[in-house]
């Protein structure tokens, strides 16, 4: 119920108002009753009101002040002013204060309930909205964790889109650890090592390895925040590390194999201060753990100890998964491959790295480049004989002559596989869509509805179709529906309107020129001289 005030200090219009209007009937209870703005305030100190409904000129506190002290105590209310026309100036100070109404005297009793229901609406709405707003603000509270998590995701993948960092640093009460230095820690179960794990056993793994990770975590000194982006991997920000934390990494590593009796790689980034860094730590920790390709697993890799005899070396293992091979070979622009080649053998020439820094940079191409066949959908052990293994040949190549001449084969056969590929795929999805449109062809079909359906572009998919049948999208659909219109005008009495509807299309008129264009003459005509 909504609660109602009336202040008015000449009681027979007090009574009035009060009693001439079933208020009870319109959900307004109770309705109470001051005479003056001292009154009404001892009123309100004793329970709220939702709306008020005041006279201005009143003894001991007039209605403006009244008005003024409400807002001062800042009560939630809906004011009404009723005034006289020779107190027209102080309606219009109550104007300024905000007031939702003003009523001029004299006024009906159901002018003020038309008022004083609008208003009731409008609380009640507010009401809603302010008790929504607690809800979600609860719900924001409740799932700060997951907020927080949110929050170091972006920053670890270097796109987080806010510019207000330290505000929101502050809402996530992160504040304190702005200026903390911290390194990343990515702990892993290799994935590739889980081919005999079923689906169910990967999961339960991964449940067992966060439980255990966290254990370990919280055993220790270091204050930590934890992120589990992909199965059976953490990443780990370790604040304020020490001289002791690679020791204490490889106790974590030992004891995680025998709690799940599995091999576990640990990749540790650089230490640095300031969240603007955290990608860079996140990003070495990625490509330090790397290295179990080269040295197995069950090993902390830390990014210091990959190379300390050339200032570069970092650079160009940090920027290394940028190269615009990876770009080009997304896209199939195999063409432009050759000269992305060229041109990272020529940065490898002028780095002044030894070979053993320009093999290990190699291997990493190699590795990306596999990531990327993955990302693409490609299976790189159906690309290469058993017998290739492309790590190997890299290490044992002597120049970089022949680390190019290398490199260009291998992406040689990969262009002859992907093309390949792809010509079956694309062959593949556009028969699909012919046998649904041979089946479906009276059903709403689009082109964009179709690009929908399987993922990709309408412009892509007109391509595609247009170069594998020879016909653009419409032009086909169109003609498998005028085929079978062909066929119900020949064996069918069925009106032309309801052959149109038949093969998909809602207007008779748009059906008959269609089957014009397609079949050179209309359908009346058409019927007349097939019969």
């Amino acid at each position: 119920m909504t609660t109602l005030l009336i202040v008015e200090d000449e009681e027979a219009i007090k009574q009035k108002l009060m009693g001439n209007v079933s208020w009870n009937e319109y959900g307004l209870k109770p309705v109470l009753g001051a005479s003056n703005g001292i009154e009404a305030l001892a009123i309100l100190e004793q329970s709220p009101v939702d709306i008020m409904v005041t006279d201005i000129q009143m003894p001991k506190m007039n209605g403006i002040e009244l008005i003024k002290e409400v807002k001062r105590r800042n009560y939630s209310m809906k004011i009404i002013v009723i005034s006289g026309f020779a107190e027209f100036e102080y309606a219009q100070e109550s104007i300024k204060l905000n007031v939702a109404d003003y009523l001029l005297k004299p006024f009906a009793s159901r002018r003020l309930l038309e008022v004083v229901l609008r208003l009731k609406e409008q609380f009640e709405q507010e009401q809603a909205e302010r008790s929504e707003l607690q809800e979600l603000r609860e719900n924001l509270h409740k799932n700060m964790e997951a907020l927080r998590e949110k929050f170091f995701m972006s920053l670890l993948n270097h796109n987080l889109a806010s510019t207000d960092m330290e505000g929101e640093l502050k809402f996530l009460g992160l504040e304190r650890l702005a200026d903390v230095p911290y390194q990343v820690a990515l702990m892993e179960i290799p994935e590739g090592l889980l081919r005999d794990v079923n689906e169910e056993g990967k999961y339960l793994l991964n449940l067992q390895f966060i439980n255990q990770v966290k254990r370990l975590l919280d055993g220790g000194d270091y204050q930590y925040f934890t992120i589990s982006q992909l199965r059976n991997q953490m990443t780990v920000i370790i604040f304020s590390p020490d001289q002791e934390l690679p020791v204490r990494l490889e106790e974590y590593l030992t004891q995680l194999q025998l709690a799940l009796k599995q091999s576990v790689i640990i990749g540790v980034g650089g230490r640095y201060s300031g969240f603007q860094d955290l990608s860079v730590s996140f990003r070495e920790a990625k490509l330090a753990s790397q290295y179990r390709y080269i040295h197995g697993p069950n090993r902390v890799f830390a990014i210091q100890d990959v190379n300390l005899d050339n200032p570069n070396y970092h650079k160009y293992f940090y920027y290394l998964h940028q190269n615009r091979i990876f770009d080009d070979l997304r896209v199939g622009a195999y063409s432009k491959i050759h000269e992305d080649v060229k041109e990272f053998i020529q940065e490898m020439r002028n780095s002044n790295m030894n070979p053993e820094s320009l093999r290990i940079i190699a291997s990493n191409l190699i590795l990306l480049t596999y990531a990327t066949l993955n990302e693409l959908g490609y299976n790189p052990t159906d690309l290469f004989e058993s017998t290739f293994s492309p790590l190997v040949d890299v290490g044992n190549t002597e120049s970089l002559d022949e680390l190019e001449a290398f490199l260009g084969k291998l992406f040689e056969q990969i262009n002859v596989y992907a093309s390949q590929k792809r010509l079956s795929l694309n062959q593949n999805l556009v028969d699909e869509i012919r046998r649904l449109i041979d089946d479906n062809y009276a059903s709403d079909i689009t082109l964009s509805g179709m690009a929908d359906q399987y993922k990709i572009s309408p412009g892509y998919l007109s391509l595609l179709f247009s170069e594998r049948t020879g016909k653009n999208f419409i032009d086909y659909l169109t003609e498998r529906r005028i085929r079978k219109a062909q066929e119900l005008l020949k064996h069918t009495d069925l009106k032309i309107y309801e052959i149109a509807a038949a093969v998909g299309y809602n207007d008779s008129y748009y059906f008959s020129n269609c089957f014009k264009k397609v079949v050179g003459v209309a359908p009346s005509e058409f019927r007349e001289h097939s019969s």
